[in-house]
């Protein structure tokens, strides 16, 4: 009897020790450790749900449909766990024998909630139908993005030299100055003999300087420079402006576009079923009038579902960026980069909302 009264006070010790540390463990909350996984988990579920509603919205123009923005202004992640646990014990005087039963359970759980915003009404027309200012784009080509991808894809002008229009509004192919005043430019900023500074007289202006070199070389890229621009020879600096003709020969001005724009006219370039068009679904891109234009973004179709970078169904077609393009891909992702800084340069500061996690 003594031996039995031992060993159910000894299971009974030891299942109560395990019952104490699976309540700790359950009731406790859960660390910073969780966050890494779940931070990479929502950053590349948002970043592939922004890149396919881009994508969707262009479809939509080029079909002449309205496009919808939606974004996500708000994560919030709850964990919950929770434990319980049981002990049932006895002794049998008439058998010798200890019978103790025990059990317990540990429960987790996480509940996110994510807030959407539609972009509309006046936050539509400042993120999206606003020109882009033209300070802003030269200011990303001198601290190192491409020229040409930056030119190529927010700029319809610079003093009165045309890039290409895809849209069938106003379409055009690009003047032919415009590829080579690319080429000048790129090199002279490469060389660091070209930069951008605030205004002398008007500090809320941007100023496209020189710097002063004596080498042949240089003289004669800034010649061929000022004389595609048709600026003032005895000029050094000269003011950036939005326009499409500069009022004199010591500005520069660029008619940009805005985020809409820069959609509608890429999405021109998309490929799409031939009897799309000619059931008037939509119109020929600038591409199918002619086969030497390279399309930036190179948006094709397919009626079944392809392995690729971005894709998305509508119009009873797949369309998608191949995975292995990666021109389309480096437009595309500079797009999105347009994007996401006309929606920051509006956007006021919203309420900041903290959740514990330990």
């Amino acid at each position: 009897m003594s031996t039995c009264y031992y060993h159910l006070k000894h299971y009974t010790r030891t299942l109560c020790v395990l019952a104490i540390l699976l309540i700790i463990e359950g009731c406790g909350t859960v660390g910073p450790k969780k966050l890494p996984g779940d931070q990479f988990d929502f950053n590349s579920a948002i970043n592939e749900a922004s890149s396919e509603q881009l994508l969707l919205n262009m479809v939509r123009l080029r079909y002449s449909e309205q496009p919808t923005f939606l974004k996500v202004s708000s994560i919030v992640n709850q964990y919950t766990r929770s434990g319980t646990t049981n002990i049932l014990g006895g002794t049998n005087d008439a058998i010798l024998g200890t019978n103790i039963a025990g059990g317990g359970a540990v429960s987790w759980s996480n509940t996110p909630t994510i807030s959407y915003l539609p972009i509309s009404g006046q936050e539509f027309s400042r993120n999206l139908l606003t020109p882009l200012p033209p300070g802003a784009l030269l200011g990303m080509i001198q601290s190192g993005w491409p020229i040409e991808l930056v030119m190529k894809t927010t700029i319809w002008s610079v003093n009165g030299i045309f890039d290409e229009v895809a849209r069938p509004s106003g379409r055009r192919f690009a003047d032919p100055e415009l590829y080579e005043l690319f080429e000048l430019w790129q090199y002279l900023i490469d060389q660091g003999m070209i930069g951008l500074k605030r205004g002398t007289e008007n500090t809320d202006t941007i100023e496209l300087f020189f710097q002063e070199n004596n080498t042949d070389l240089y003289n004669e890229k800034i010649i061929r420079f000022k004389d595609l621009l048709n600026l003032d020879d005895d000029s050094t600096s000269y003011i950036i402006k939005y326009g499409l003709i500069p009022e004199n020969q010591s500005e520069i001005a660029m008619i940009t576009g805005s985020v809409w724009e820069i959609m509608l006219n890429l999405s021109w370039y998309f490929d799409v079923p031939p009897s799309h068009i000619t059931n008037g679904r939509t119109m020929e891109g600038l591409a199918a009038k002619d086969s030497t234009v390279v399309p930036p973004i190179n948006v094709l179709f397919s009626e079944e579902e392809p392995e690729a970078h971005i894709k998305i169904y509508t119009q009873e077609h797949w369309f998608y960026i191949d995975n292995n393009d990666r021109n389309s891909k480096r437009y595309f992702s500079f797009l999105q980069l347009i994007l996401n800084l006309s929606e920051n340069q509006t956007q006021g500061q919203g309420p900041a909302l903290t959740i514990p996690t330990n």
